[in-house]
């Protein structure tokens, strides 16, 4: 994708200094959405990379919990080091700002219900501290392809790479959106290690790594394209309606500020004003991170253990365990949930998935999908009616959560998506 965009490269002693900033510099080195990309080329386009349809099945009713890895990497002379009770630092931002916790700095946000944990196991499934240590005087500058030997599954974990950043003060490479990141190796979100949680001068508080983590869930700046259209809030500028358009960037910290004939939104993440300025995500942007979550980047997150989650679905599907039933199911205990698709096709037959933890055999009939998170990801499309299919649980696979999607084909040859539901296997 062709990025047209100067970038203006500081040095890594400035980022940490209140003189950063302002006229014609960047704060974020995220590139802009490239428009000549059609809207809703990509699908779904509940959250597009050029649209966005903001649904109340996308609202905060549960925790989506995302493990997350920090590559810190410094140079021969130690700049760039950051400890662990630094990046703990960080990530407790980052769960302030992303639940607007009582008595925090982001309190006056909205709870996105997005929690972030430094991940406990590696790729391999040994122990981690969720924290890897590289010394490399290229990579440290941002330069060179380090994430080809760093980077762990970036389906499964959201990396963190801190360095200089190029001489920003962070940045993702792409949008989720954009169709050719997620799941790649250049998957991740770089942050100077001078904007690491609780630092100096005007970027102190950890928000930039909020912003980029923000843009990794498919958000925009709040100033992109200007001050766009008013009557297209959806379809222009970052696509959000509650975020008032915005002519350009805010810097410092001003007492007010408006454009485009109304307040700029200078406390939202998605600026560029101080970290102090900053304490909100609006339920628009809420909403579209958590579409992201479900749509493009749905085996990133698992469900807190122990909490029960009913996900998307018309009609809605609450009573997900037969009457009797533990919650969540213990192991060897039969999880079976009825899938309801009258709401989609009143003349068909009943549809439903069956679960059964004894011995791991997986029923669809006639029609489904059966997602499976970590350790592995099974899919199986256009089953004919009462087929079983087999699907091994690993030994000492504790915690381990299905979800199951099911689905209806219609008339057309289309399949309909409807209830989805997860299950917490517990020893």
């Amino acid at each position: 994708m062709n990025f047209q965009k100067t970038l203006v490269l500081l040095s890594a002693l400035l980022l940490s200094t209140p003189a950063w900033s302002q006229t014609n510099q960047e704060r974020c080195g995220t590139p802009a959405r490239d428009l000549l990309v059609p809207p809703n080329i990509l699908s779904p386009s509940d959250c597009g990379y050029s649209t966005n349809s903001p649904n109340s099945q996308y609202d905060p009713t549960f925790i989506y919990e995302i493990p997350v890895v920090f590559h810190v990497i410094q140079n021969t002379s130690g700049s760039g080091y950051l400890s662990p009770s630094q990046i703990q630092d960080q990530v407790d931002i980052l769960n302030e700002d992303f639940q607007a916790m009582a008595g925090t700095p982001g309190s006056p946000g909205t709870n996105a219900m997005i929690s972030f944990r430094l991940a406990t196991t590696d790729p391999q499934g040994n122990f981690s501290t969720g924290i890897t240590y590289t010394t490399n005087n290229s990579w440290f500058s941002d330069s060179g392809n380090y994430y080809n030997t760093l980077a762990w599954d970036t389906n499964l974990y959201l990396n963190i790479y801190t360095n200089t950043a190029g001489g920003y003060l962070g940045y993702v490479p792409d949008f989720p959106q954009s169709g050719n990141l997620v799941g790649s190796a250049r998957d991740r979100v770089v942050v100077a290690y001078s904007a690491v949680g609780y630092t100096s001068g005007s970027y102190n508080l950890g928000r930039t790594t909020t912003h980029e983590v923000g843009h990794y869930l498919g958000l925009y700046h709040t100033f992109d394209g200007g001050c766009g259209s008013s009557s297209n809030c959806y379809g222009t500028g970052d696509l959000i309606c509650d975020t008032n358009t915005q002519s350009g960037p805010t810097w410092g910290c001003p007492s007010n500020s408006s454009s485009c004939g109304n307040a700029n939104p200078f406390h939202n993440y998605m600026d560029y004003s101080d970290d102090v300025c900053m304490w909100e995500f609006t339920p628009e942007q809420s909403n579209r991170m958590r579409c992201t979550l479900e749509n493009w980047r749905p085996d990133l997150w698992d469900a807190p253990q122990g909490q029960e989650v009913v996900r998307l679905g018309s009609p809605a599907n609450p009573d997900a365990f037969r009457p009797g039933q533990t919650r969540p199911p213990t192991a060897g205990q039969v999880w079976d949930p009825m899938v309801d698709h009258t709401a989609f096709m009143p003349s068909a037959v009943t549809d439903m998935i069956a679960i059964s933890l004894n011995s791991a055999n997986v029923y669809l009939a006639p029609y489904g999908t059966l997602l499976c998170e970590r350790p592995f990801l099974r899919t199986f499309t256009n089953a004919s009616a009462g087929t079983p299919f087999s699907l091994s649980i690993p030994a000492g696979a504790g915690g381990l959560t299905f979800s199951a999607q099911a689905a209806s084909m219609d008339s057309a040859g289309q399949l309909l998506l409807t209830n989805a539901l997860d299950c917490v296997i517990s020893n």
